[in-house]
């Protein structure tokens, strides 16, 4: 984003994860201000300007947050009317901790023939459980799974828009090691991400 020319507020509430991504930044520093902000605290959002921005992008995250309503209410008085708000997560439906991956090998007219499933176990009673996000993590971590009338009545309670909805697949595998392992998304026609766009409306934010 920096690269297209905008200035960019880069967000996160962990100190330690801000100086990684400082120290990441090698490029248009000049474009790219860190802040320290808990998400999940409207005061702290709103700390960052009233209708200062023109978009706002939250990316891989709110699977991970205990609530959201304080970030859409947050993000409905930050960007400007008519600006967006595009967020992504693991997808509600396909990729949460009550699916799991299977493989099952048939013989058809003579061929072995591989297929790849879903399992979708729980979906609407939800609750928060511990997952893992990285083999090999010391310490696993809070995921908060929200059905798609969950996730997106708190957008709308805020006064979002949705405008725009995408169900990308990964389809194209970066390195050998996404090819061999029997459970790698690359093989599954299912979509393990949902990316959804938002329009702030025009009419005047109350006070």
């Amino acid at each position: 984003m920096a690269q297209s020319g905008v200035h960019i507020v880069a967000t996160d509430f962990s100190a330690q994860l801000l100086e990684r991504a400082r120290a990441r930044t090698t490029e248009h520093t000049e474009r790219i201000e860190y802040r320290l902000v808990d998400a999940t605290r409207e005061d702290q959002i709103l700390a960052l300007g009233r209708q200062r921005f023109h978009a706002a992008i939250c990316n891989q995250a709110i699977m991970d947050m205990t609530e959201i309503d304080p970030l859409m209410r947050g993000i409905r008085q930050v960007v400007k009317p008519g600006g967006r708000f595009v967020f992504s997560l693991c997808h509600p439906c396909f990729n949460h901790s009550g699916i799991s991956l299977s493989v099952e090998e048939t013989v058809v007219t003579g061929e072995i023939v591989t297929s790849y499933a879903v399992k979708v176990a729980t979906y609407l009673s939800y609750s928060p459980r511990k997952g893992v996000a990285m083999v090999g993590q010391p310490v696993w971590q809070y995921y908060f799974d929200r059905p798609l009338y969950v996730l997106f009545n708190a957008c709308f309670r805020a006064g979002l828009v949705l405008d725009g909805l995408e169900e990308p697949a990964f389809t194209s595998p970066q390195d050998d090691s996404q090819i061999r392992s029997a459970f790698s998304w690359t093989h599954y026609d299912t979509p393990p991400i949902l990316v959804a766009r938002l329009r702030i409306p025009y009419e005047q934010i109350s006070p």
